[in-house]
């Protein structure tokens, strides 16, 4: 497995803390709707509800996107309104599902570990009348601390009491492989550690699924491998309407879209993830699934636009 993150040295501090302690405020230009909280609001889907809980916006150095120095990507910096130097401020969503007095999180945030401008997720969770008490599962993409964290509390406690985790069993095995993290440069270690901190506060309630299996009724994970070994979305389907929340196929939608070839320094093994985000774009500019992601601050379908894509708004 080729450990993309050790060749930049990214420790779990770039990851969360360094770039976020850099003030939005001031680096940010109005309007800025590409970095805006998920404008898309609660959608049914089905009888199936789906709530994005903003957990906040994240400043994603411009180092992260090697692609970006240069002049397409200088061009795209002058069109988004970013700062010419960076960052890109990206928001960072969890999602709320409800069917039928069912309730289940697809990832969970950053929780504590995301400073000040980050780990709204839980907030956002009880502003919209849902007690995580009664949250069933967390189905989390993957084990980065910005899908993962904000299972756990400042203490490394459960925060949500009555629910398992759902995990891919690749991605388990990878971020518990102690060769693998021997191997790993230091600045990696502070990932396997988030990673293992939120299986341990889950002793005997973590759910291990391979492919691409039922996670939860209505909801199938979609293996997306690349960004992390055992990556995936979910496919949100009831009678003839789905959606599909796409996790981290992509970070940086106004570059990415254009450019999909354009991978980030946060994906384990970069052409993997690539790949895998043509192979998903091709196949959802055939179907018209709507799309939620991660990082995205809109719903809508995804059509071609010359060599790239865009994605096209949809109303709830």
């Amino acid at each position: 497995m080729t450990l993309r993150l050790s060749e930049h040295g990214l420790s779990r501090r770039t990851l969360l803390g360094g770039a976020a302690a850099l003030s939005l405020a001031s680096v940010l230009p109005a309007p800025f709707a590409w970095a805006q909280p998920l404008s898309a609001g609660p959608v049914m889907v089905g009888a199936i509800k789906v709530t994005p809980l903003f957990d906040g916006l994240y400043p994603l150095p411009l180092d992260i996107v090697p692609d970006a120095a240069s002049p397409a990507g200088h061009e795209l910096m002058k069109k988004m309104g970013a700062p010419a130097a960076g960052p890109i401020p990206i928001p960072v969503n969890a999602f709320a599902v409800e069917k039928a007095g069912r309730l289940v999180l697809i990832d969970s945030g950053t929780g504590a570990a995301g400073g000040a401008d980050l780990g709204k997720a839980a907030g956002a969770l009880a502003h919209a009348g849902l007690d995580r008490a009664k949250v069933e599962a967390i189905i989390l993409t993957h084990l980065h601390v910005d899908h993962a964290g904000g299972a756990i509390g400042a203490d490394g406690k459960a925060v949500f009491p009555n629910a398992e985790l759902v995990v891919q069993h690749e991605e388990i095995e990878f971020w518990m492989d102690d060769g693998i993290r021997s191997r790993a440069p230091q600045g990696m270690d502070g990932f396997f550690g988030a990673a293992r901190a939120v299986l341990a506060a889950y002793p005997k309630r973590v759910r291990a699924v391979t492919g691409a299996v039922e996670l939860w009724p209505g909801l199938t994970a979609v293996p997306e491998p690349g960004h992390t070994p055992g990556h995936m979305g979910v496919m949100i389907a009831d009678g003839v309407d789905s959606l599909i929340m796409w996790a981290d196929i992509m970070h940086v939608g106004a570059m990415q879209f254009p450019h999909p070839d354009w991978s980030v320094l946060y994906d384990v093994n970069r052409t993997q993830a690539a790949e895998t985000r043509a192979r998903m774009l091709d196949r959802l500019t055939v179907e018209r699934t709507p799309v939620m992601g991660s990082h995205l601050a809109d719903r809508g379908v995804i059509e071609r636009d010359g060599t790239g894509y865009h994605m096209v708004p949809v109303p709830a």
